[in-house]
Protein backbone atom coordinates (compact mmCIF):
# COMPACT_ATOMS: atom_id res chain seq x y z
CA UNK A 1 0.00 0.00 0.00
CA UNK A 2 1.23 3.46 -0.89
CA UNK A 3 -0.51 6.66 0.11
CA UNK A 4 0.17 9.84 -1.83
CA UNK A 5 -0.27 12.68 0.65
CA UNK A 6 -0.01 15.20 -2.17
CA UNK A 7 -3.55 14.27 -3.21
CA UNK A 8 -6.01 16.90 -1.98
CA UNK A 9 -9.49 16.26 -3.35
CA UNK A 10 -12.53 18.44 -2.73
CA UNK A 11 -15.59 16.17 -2.59
CA UNK A 12 -19.27 17.13 -2.91
CA UNK A 13 -22.18 14.81 -2.15
CA UNK A 14 -25.57 14.83 -3.91
CA UNK A 15 -28.77 13.07 -2.99
CA UNK A 16 -27.68 10.85 -0.12
CA UNK A 17 -29.81 9.89 2.86
CA UNK A 18 -28.97 11.46 6.21
CA UNK A 19 -27.09 8.55 7.75
CA UNK A 20 -25.06 7.78 4.63
CA UNK A 21 -24.21 11.45 4.32
CA UNK A 22 -22.90 11.66 7.88
CA UNK A 23 -20.87 8.47 7.53
CA UNK A 24 -19.29 9.58 4.26
CA UNK A 25 -18.37 12.94 5.75
CA UNK A 26 -16.72 11.25 8.72
CA UNK A 27 -14.70 8.84 6.60
CA UNK A 28 -13.60 11.54 4.16
CA UNK A 29 -12.55 13.74 7.07
CA UNK A 30 -10.35 11.01 8.55
CA UNK A 31 -8.42 10.66 5.30
CA UNK A 32 -5.97 13.51 4.65
CA UNK A 33 -6.40 13.12 0.88
CA UNK A 34 -10.07 14.10 0.80
CA UNK A 35 -12.13 17.05 2.01
CA UNK A 36 -15.91 16.90 2.20
CA UNK A 37 -17.73 19.96 0.92
CA UNK A 38 -21.40 20.92 1.21
CA UNK A 39 -24.10 18.31 0.56
CA UNK A 40 -26.80 18.95 -2.03
CA UNK A 41 -30.27 17.45 -2.29
CA UNK A 42 -30.62 18.05 -6.04
CA UNK A 43 -28.68 18.83 -9.21
CA UNK A 44 -30.36 22.22 -9.40
CA UNK A 45 -29.18 23.10 -5.91
CA UNK A 46 -25.69 21.96 -6.86
CA UNK A 47 -25.69 24.10 -10.02
CA UNK A 48 -26.86 27.15 -8.11
CA UNK A 49 -23.99 26.70 -5.67
CA UNK A 50 -21.53 26.37 -8.57
CA UNK A 51 -22.78 29.62 -10.08
CA UNK A 52 -22.02 31.43 -6.83
CA UNK A 53 -18.59 29.85 -6.29
CA UNK A 54 -15.23 30.67 -7.79
CA UNK A 55 -13.88 27.94 -10.12
CA UNK A 56 -11.07 27.27 -7.65
CA UNK A 57 -13.71 26.22 -5.11
CA UNK A 58 -15.42 23.72 -7.41
CA UNK A 59 -15.27 20.06 -6.34
CA UNK A 60 -12.79 17.61 -7.80
CA UNK A 61 -15.16 14.72 -7.13
CA UNK A 62 -18.95 14.51 -6.97
CA UNK A 63 -20.39 11.51 -5.12
CA UNK A 64 -23.89 10.78 -6.36
CA UNK A 65 -26.27 8.49 -4.46
CA UNK A 66 -28.11 7.08 -7.47
CA UNK A 67 -30.83 5.48 -5.34
CA UNK A 68 -32.11 8.90 -4.32
CA UNK A 69 -32.04 10.68 -7.67
CA UNK A 70 -35.34 9.51 -9.14
CA UNK A 71 -36.43 7.05 -11.81
CA UNK A 72 -33.78 4.88 -13.46
CA UNK A 73 -34.32 6.57 -16.78
CA UNK A 74 -33.33 9.88 -15.20
CA UNK A 75 -29.92 8.68 -14.00
CA UNK A 76 -28.19 9.00 -17.37
CA UNK A 77 -29.51 12.52 -17.91
CA UNK A 78 -28.70 13.49 -14.33
CA UNK A 79 -25.09 12.34 -14.58
CA UNK A 80 -24.61 14.03 -17.93
CA UNK A 81 -25.87 17.21 -16.29
CA UNK A 82 -23.23 16.80 -13.58
CA UNK A 83 -20.47 16.18 -16.11
CA UNK A 84 -21.52 19.26 -18.09
CA UNK A 85 -21.71 21.40 -14.94
CA UNK A 86 -18.23 20.50 -13.71
CA UNK A 87 -16.25 18.98 -16.59
CA UNK A 88 -13.09 18.93 -14.49
CA UNK A 89 -14.69 16.75 -11.77
CA UNK A 90 -15.17 13.00 -11.73
CA UNK A 91 -18.53 11.50 -10.80
CA UNK A 92 -18.61 8.56 -8.37
CA UNK A 93 -21.96 6.76 -8.15
CA UNK A 94 -23.01 4.97 -4.97
CA UNK A 95 -25.80 2.39 -4.78
CA UNK A 96 -27.14 0.02 -2.14
CA UNK A 97 -28.46 -2.38 -4.82
CA UNK A 98 -26.57 -4.23 -7.53
CA UNK A 99 -28.75 -2.98 -10.37
CA UNK A 100 -27.10 -3.32 -13.78
CA UNK A 101 -29.59 -0.93 -15.38
CA UNK A 102 -28.34 1.77 -13.03
CA UNK A 103 -24.78 0.73 -13.80
CA UNK A 104 -25.27 1.08 -17.55
CA UNK A 105 -27.02 4.42 -17.12
CA UNK A 106 -24.08 5.67 -15.06
CA UNK A 107 -21.61 4.44 -17.67
CA UNK A 108 -23.53 6.12 -20.50
CA UNK A 109 -23.84 9.31 -18.51
CA UNK A 110 -20.08 9.64 -18.06
CA UNK A 111 -19.51 8.49 -14.47
CA UNK A 112 -16.01 7.40 -13.44
CA UNK A 113 -17.10 4.85 -10.84
CA UNK A 114 -20.12 2.81 -9.76
CA UNK A 115 -19.66 1.43 -6.26
CA UNK A 116 -21.86 -0.60 -3.94
CA UNK A 117 -22.13 1.05 -0.52
CA UNK A 118 -21.41 -2.18 1.34
CA UNK A 119 -18.18 -2.63 -0.61
CA UNK A 120 -16.64 0.71 0.25
CA UNK A 121 -18.01 1.75 3.67
CA UNK A 122 -15.05 3.27 5.57
CA UNK A 123 -12.87 2.80 2.48
CA UNK A 124 -14.83 5.41 0.50
CA UNK A 125 -11.91 7.88 0.51
CA UNK A 126 -9.50 5.32 -0.92
CA UNK A 127 -12.01 4.42 -3.64
CA UNK A 128 -12.56 8.10 -4.47
CA UNK A 129 -8.81 8.67 -4.76
CA UNK A 130 -8.47 5.79 -7.23
CA UNK A 131 -11.40 7.05 -9.32
CA UNK A 132 -10.05 10.59 -9.39
CA UNK A 133 -6.33 10.01 -9.85
CA UNK A 134 -5.63 6.54 -11.26
CA UNK A 135 -8.25 5.91 -13.94
CA UNK A 136 -7.97 6.74 -17.61
CA UNK A 137 -10.86 8.64 -19.25
CA UNK A 138 -12.13 5.44 -20.89
CA UNK A 139 -12.31 3.42 -17.65
CA UNK A 140 -15.13 2.89 -15.16
CA UNK A 141 -14.37 1.61 -11.66
CA UNK A 142 -16.76 -0.92 -10.11
CA UNK A 143 -16.81 -2.71 -6.77
CA UNK A 144 -17.24 -6.36 -5.81
CA UNK A 145 -21.03 -6.55 -5.53
CA UNK A 146 -21.25 -5.01 -8.98
CA UNK A 147 -19.26 -7.87 -10.48
CA UNK A 148 -22.07 -8.32 -12.98
CA UNK A 149 -20.63 -5.12 -14.46
CA UNK A 150 -18.42 -7.43 -16.51
CA UNK A 151 -21.44 -7.72 -18.77
CA UNK A 152 -20.63 -4.17 -19.77
CA UNK A 153 -18.24 -5.68 -22.28
CA UNK A 154 -21.24 -6.84 -24.34
CA UNK A 155 -23.00 -3.51 -23.96
CA UNK A 156 -23.63 -1.51 -27.17
CA UNK A 157 -20.77 0.77 -26.16
CA UNK A 158 -18.54 -2.29 -26.42
CA UNK A 159 -15.32 -1.71 -24.46
CA UNK A 160 -15.90 1.98 -23.83
CA UNK A 161 -15.74 2.54 -20.96
CA UNK A 162 -13.63 -0.37 -19.79
CA UNK A 163 -14.81 -1.96 -16.55
CA UNK A 164 -12.03 -1.88 -13.92
CA UNK A 165 -12.42 -3.71 -10.60
CA UNK A 166 -11.96 -1.82 -7.35
CA UNK A 167 -8.90 -3.28 -5.55
CA UNK A 168 -9.45 -5.47 -2.51
CA UNK A 169 -8.74 -4.15 1.00
CA UNK A 170 -5.19 -4.56 2.21
CA UNK A 171 -4.93 -7.64 4.41
CA UNK A 172 -2.98 -7.66 7.64
CA UNK A 173 -2.44 -11.33 8.42
CA UNK A 174 -0.73 -10.60 11.72
CA UNK A 175 -3.81 -8.77 13.01
CA UNK A 176 -5.69 -11.21 15.22
CA UNK A 177 -9.47 -11.04 15.50
CA UNK A 178 -9.50 -9.79 19.10
CA UNK A 179 -7.12 -6.93 18.33
CA UNK A 180 -8.86 -6.21 15.02
CA UNK A 181 -12.18 -5.65 16.78
CA UNK A 182 -10.77 -3.18 19.30
CA UNK A 183 -8.74 -1.22 16.76
CA UNK A 184 -11.74 -1.00 14.40
CA UNK A 185 -13.92 0.40 17.15
CA UNK A 186 -11.13 2.80 18.10
CA UNK A 187 -10.03 3.97 14.65
CA UNK A 188 -13.15 3.57 12.50
CA UNK A 189 -15.99 4.14 14.96
CA UNK A 190 -14.03 6.70 16.99
CA UNK A 191 -14.78 5.07 20.35
CA UNK A 192 -12.54 5.79 23.38
CA UNK A 193 -10.94 2.91 25.26
CA UNK A 194 -13.44 3.09 28.14
CA UNK A 195 -16.41 2.78 25.79
CA UNK A 196 -14.78 -0.07 23.87
CA UNK A 197 -14.16 -1.86 27.16
CA UNK A 198 -17.83 -1.52 28.10
CA UNK A 199 -18.95 -2.65 24.63
CA UNK A 200 -16.76 -5.77 24.59
CA UNK A 201 -16.92 -6.53 28.32
CA UNK A 202 -13.16 -6.08 28.72
CA UNK A 203 -11.00 -4.03 31.04
CA UNK A 204 -9.65 -0.71 29.79
CA UNK A 205 -6.11 -2.04 30.17
CA UNK A 206 -6.96 -5.06 28.02
CA UNK A 207 -8.37 -2.81 25.31
CA UNK A 208 -5.21 -0.73 25.36
CA UNK A 209 -3.08 -3.86 25.15
CA UNK A 210 -5.08 -5.09 22.16
CA UNK A 211 -4.79 -1.71 20.46
CA UNK A 212 -1.03 -1.74 20.99
CA UNK A 213 -0.90 -5.24 19.52
CA UNK A 214 -3.00 -4.05 16.58
CA UNK A 215 -0.76 -1.06 15.90
CA UNK A 216 2.21 -3.43 15.70
CA UNK A 217 0.32 -5.75 13.34
CA UNK A 218 -0.58 -2.78 11.14
CA UNK A 219 3.08 -1.86 10.89
CA UNK A 220 2.72 1.34 12.92
CA UNK A 221 5.47 2.09 15.38
CA UNK A 222 6.45 5.22 17.26
CA UNK A 223 9.75 5.41 15.38
CA UNK A 224 8.16 5.23 11.89
CA UNK A 225 9.98 7.55 9.52
CA UNK A 226 7.13 8.44 7.17
CA UNK A 227 4.17 10.79 6.99
CA UNK A 228 2.02 8.51 9.16
CA UNK A 229 4.37 9.09 12.07
CA UNK A 230 3.20 12.71 12.23
CA UNK A 231 -0.48 11.82 12.49
CA UNK A 232 -2.45 11.08 15.67
CA UNK A 233 -2.54 7.40 16.60
CA UNK A 234 -6.21 6.96 15.71
CA UNK A 235 -5.77 8.59 12.31
CA UNK A 236 -2.71 6.47 11.54
CA UNK A 237 -4.68 3.31 12.26
CA UNK A 238 -7.63 4.50 10.17
CA UNK A 239 -5.41 5.15 7.14
CA UNK A 240 -4.11 1.59 7.37
CA UNK A 241 -7.50 -0.07 7.95
CA UNK A 242 -9.13 1.84 5.08
CA UNK A 243 -6.35 1.14 2.57
CA UNK A 244 -6.88 -0.73 -0.70
CA UNK A 245 -4.39 -2.79 -2.66
CA UNK A 246 -2.69 -1.37 -5.73
CA UNK A 247 -4.89 -1.01 -8.81
CA UNK A 248 -4.36 -3.82 -11.32
CA UNK A 249 -5.56 -3.83 -14.91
Amino acid sequence: MTVDIRIDLRVALIGSDYYTEKAIHAYLAWDRRTRALTDYSSLEQFRQALDRAEPAAHPDVVILDVNNVGERGDIRKFIRGLVDSVPSAVVVCLSHIDDLDLFYAAADGGASAFLHKDDVHHRIASAVCIAATELRPDELLYSQQMDGARRLLSHPRASHPLAIALPKPVEYHALKSRARRTIELFAIEGMPAALIANELKLSVNTVRDYNKEAMEALGLRDNDNNFLANLPQRERAFMKLSALEELRR
